[in-house]
């Protein structure tokens, strides 16, 4: 329990962080990661669990982000051409860091990982 409380207390602080600086981020990744973060319990039954981990996987909510934008726009894409504004996606982001000097990217690649890898280890603590 110390290990899931360690995670929600550095989840806590970059939603905290990122609200200051990106609110709508913010709220969307707090959509996202609270709830599984919340459930997450070691032992019991797992498998839903980290099915729902899966899920919210920051990169997996972002294909699944663009996914929603491309039916909300009434122009449904398929899998290819998902996975191809995907991969454009990360790379404007790593655009905009080199050339703009916009670090929220990669800082929030260093925040939310490790707090869904801690929510990971939970899940599967003996």
């Amino acid at each position: 329990m110390a290990l899931k409380l360690l995670a929600l207390l550095a989840l806590a602080l970059l939603l905290t962080c990122l609200a200051l600086l990106n609110f709508s981020l913010g709220f969307l990744l707090g959509v996202t990661l609270v709830p599984p973060a919340a459930a997450v319990r070691p032992g019991g039954n797992r498998l839903p669990l980290a099915v729902l981990l899966v899920l919210t996987t920051p990169g997996l909510s972002l294909f699944l982000a663009v996914l929603l934008e491309r039916e909300l726009l009434e122009a449904p894409a398929g899998l290819g051409e998902a996975w191809q504004r995907f991969l454009g996606v990360l790379g404007q982001g790593l655009l905009q860091e080199h050339l703009h000097g916009a670090h929220l990217s990669p800082l929030l690649a260093l925040g939310a990982y490790p707090c869904w890898l801690l929510l990971w280890n939970v899940l599967w603590w003996k």
